[in-house]
């Protein structure tokens, strides 16, 4: 005779998987392993994340061109049916911050050399004559 885990389902319906534990429980309801069902349920839910699906397939560093290639890419995925849409939104989130990060760089290299400037006593390269 095949014995059936002890607990019962949310619907209140006895459980029908076997238990695979000494304590009569199967896996999903046994409390001696509720950590590593959570720890599972982490890793899944990390796994299965747009950002974490973006990043399998991004290069380790995009000039513009190239960003706007892989963009370019996705959006003919979209428009295939090959990519889907939430993944083509976490690939333009991705777009923007690196966008917005080589704009700040930009601006924090110029007011460095501004900064080293003036300490100098000196106009900037631009107003020198």
């Amino acid at each position: 005779m095949v014995t059936k885990c002890k607990a019962t389902t949310a619907a209140g319906a006895p459980c029908t998987a076997q238990p695979l534990r000494a304590d009569g429980f199967c896996f999903w309801h046994s409390p001696a392993v509720a950590a590593e069902r959570q720890a599972g349920r982490r890793r899944g839910g990390r796994a299965r994340s747009n950002a974490n699906r973006a990043r399998k397939d991004l290069p380790p560093a995009l000039t513009p061109a190239e960003l706007q290639q892989v963009l370019g890419s996705v959006l003919r995925g979209v428009i295939g049916g090959r990519v889907a849409p939430n993944v083509a939104n976490a690939w333009a989130a991705l777009g923007r911050t690196l966008i917005a990060i080589r704009e700040a760089t930009e601006v924090e290299e110029r007011l460095t050399a501004l900064e080293a400037a003036a300490a100098e006593g000196q106009p900037p390269n631009r107003w020198r004559a």
